[in-house]
C-alpha cells in the first residue's frame, strides 16, 4: 500500500467542493478512505483547514470537517525536529517546509498537492492530483 502525504489544499478541494479540483481530490480521498492508500497529513493541516473552513462555511462545519479528516487520515505530529528542518530550508514558505518535512518524517512515497512548485523534489516525489491518479 502506498503511503501518500496529502497537502491541505487537497482536503479543502473536497470539503469545499471546489468545482475545478473536486473530482481528482475526491478520488484521492476515496483511495485513503477505502485503504487503497494510506493518507497522511501534517498536524498543521488541521488548524489551517479549520481556519479556512470557518471563514468559508462557518465554525460548525469547520469543526465537523476536522473530525471527518481525523477519522480518515493519519496525522503526523509536529515536533521540534520537523520545525528545525523547516526553519533551515532555504524555502519561500515556512508552512510548506513544515509540510515537506512532515512527509519526509513519515517516509511517505510522495506528496500530493496542487502547488507542486512550492516543494523541492529532492526529498521525495511531489505530484499533482492528476499526476498521482495517472500513476496509481
Amino acid at each position: 500500500m502506498k503511503k501518500i502525504f496529502i497537502d491541505t489544499n487537497i482536503l479543502l478541494d473536497v470539503l469545499l467542493e471546489r468545482p475545478e479540483f473536486y473530482q481528482a481530490a475526491t478520488r484521492i480521498w476515496t483511495d485513503c478512505e477505502s485503504g487503497k492508500a494510506k493518507g497522511c497529513i501534517s498536524a498543521i493541516s488541521l488548524n489551517n483547514l479549520h481556519f479556512i473552513m470557518s471563514r468559508k462555511a462557518g465554525k460548525n462545519r469547520a469543526l465537523a470537517s476536522v473530525r471527518i479528516v481525523l477519522n480518515i487520515f493519519t496525522v503526523i505530529p509536529l515536533d521540534e525536529k520537523i520545525l528545525r528542518l523547516a526553519a533551515e530550508l532555504p524555502h519561500k514558505d515556512f508552512e510548506d517546509a513544515i509540510q515537506l518535512f512532515s512527509a519526509v518524517q513519515t517516509k511517505a512515497d510522495c506528496i500530493i498537492t496542487r502547488d507542486t512548485n512550492h516543494f523541492p523534489n529532492e526529498y521525495l516525489p511531489v505530484l499533482s492530483p492528476i499526476d498521482y491518479l495517472q500513476t496509481s
